[in-house]
């Protein structure tokens, strides 16, 4: 297991996505799905709203916790495991 050294600015977005029920709940989503969904996919299966999903969405991204891959007009969501296993390794698995 390898941690990565990373700036302090780096590590607070990363908190901070994740300092969120809904955030969580995402990501706990996102673990489970085989194929990404798009994103008003994990909106509607969370039971939130479109907006809001996109709230937190964008900032997942921002945080480079989640990949958002547009192909046509729709967006598709994972999660970026490299992450993950590079700064915050084992945190997937608890989820």
């Amino acid at each position: 297991m390898t941690i990565k050294l990373m700036n302090d600015a780096e590590r607070v977005r990363i908190f901070q996505a994740l300092s969120d029920e809904k955030r969580i709940e995402i990501i706990r989503f996102l673990k489970k799905t085989e194929q990404p969904p798009i994103c008003g996919e994990v909106g509607k299966s969370l039971g939130i709203s479109k907006s809001n999903g996109s709230y937190h969405l964008k900032l997942l991204s921002e945080s480079r916790l989640v990949n958002i891959k547009k192909e046509g007009v729709q967006k598709y969501v994972s999660l970026n495991l490299e992450i993950f296993e590079s700064y915050l390794p084992g945190f997937i698995a608890t989820l």
